[in-house]
This record gives C-alpha cells, structure tokens and sequence, in this order.
C-alpha cells in the first residue's frame, strides 16, 4: 500500500501573472486491502506460485477541473474587477475601491454570502461616524446586491454614486454600478474565489 497509495488531488485556482489558471484535479489510486488479502490467502491456499495480482482503484478528487466555476480578479490600483469563466475572461467592470484609510485588503479571499436587497449597517469607524442603518430601497449605499468576502466587513456590492467608479472611495469594499452588480451576482456562488491584487 505504500508503493500503490497516491492521493487525489483537488482542483483549485491560482493566480498566475495576473490570470487565474486551474490546477490540481487529479486521480489517486488506493490498494483494495480487503481484496488484497483474499487474493494472497486464495494464493496460499492453492498453493499457487508467482505474482498475486493486487487490486488498485482508482480514487477520485472532491474538485474536478470541470466543476471549478466562475472566478473573479481585482485590480485594486487599476480599479477593475475581472470575471473569468474558469479561465476565460468573460468581462471587465469599472469599481471603486477603499480610501487610502480604510484600504481593501490585497489577498486570496472567497465569496461567503450573498443578499438580495441588503441594509447597509455603518461601520464602526470615523467615517460613519453618527450614520444609521439604512433599509433596502432607493439610496442604499449597497445597492440591491451584496457579496460578501471571507475578510470582516468586506464585499462587492452596487452603489448608487456612480460617480464614485474609477477611485478610492469606499470604506474597503469594492464597489459597481448596481446593474453591473446585480449581473455579477447571478453568476457567482458562495465559494467563488476572488483575487485582489494591488495594480
């Protein structure tokens, strides 16, 4: 079984020179022990001499390369978003993304929930300092969708300042016109892995 076990690997997304690319996604194989033991006491039994044929199986991965999905790249400097399927570029958004404050964060980071119509609840930071919650609705500085990313308080999301597009204006999110953001949304998952890289 030490010569024979090898386990499978998973696919998974990288970041190659700015690109996603999907490696992994692997067979392993595995000594059916049980079926190993048969054949050599079957052997032994009948007193049959020379090689035992050992049965291997083959061992699948959780993640094939076909069930990676969408992925999504973030160029913070340049304030575009990238959406690939798998790894083809698919499209290219205009965002806004955080003040040299309140920066947003430079990393590799998943898509861990998805709202519809979210409320905006202020940060606790100087800068919404005596705001309030706002509910779903026109004027949301959400939008009308959220997706929010494996870092505390941070997610892609619609904003009804367009005008905010192209700069660093946000408290660390990453911010789209909402029709933008309500397309991205149909087409991400929980799961979706999101690249941030600083140009």
């Amino acid at each position: 079984a030490r010569r024979v076990d090898r386990p499978p690997t998973d696919a998974r997304v990288v970041l190659r020179r700015l690109q996603p690319r999907v490696v992994g996604g692997q067979e392993g194989t595995r000594l059916d022990r049980v079926a190993a033991m048969a054949a050599i006491v079957r052997a032994l039994r009948e007193d049959r001499r020379g090689p035992v044929e050992l049965p291997v199986r083959s061992v699948k991965p959780k993640l094939t390369r076909e069930e990676i999905g969408p992925v999504i790249v973030i160029r913070r400097e340049s304030k575009r978003l990238y959406y690939y399927e798998r790894e083809r570029l698919v499209r290219v958004f205009r965002v806004a993304t955080g003040q040299p404050e309140y920066p947003t964060p430079l990393g590799s980071f998943r898509i861990v929930v998805k709202w519809r119509g979210p409320w905006w609840y202020p940060p606790p930071s100087p800068w919404a300092q005596g705001l309030k919650p706002v509910p779903p609705g026109p004027g949301n500085p959400l939008g009308t969708r959220w997706m929010g990313l494996s870092v505390p308080a941070v997610g892609i999301h619609g904003t009804p300042d367009a005008a905010s597009l192209g700069y660093s204006a946000s408290h660390g999110c990453i911010r789209m016109a909402i029709p933008s953001a309500e397309w991205l949304f149909e087409r991400v998952e929980v799961g979706t892995p999101v690249f941030i890289v600083p140009r």
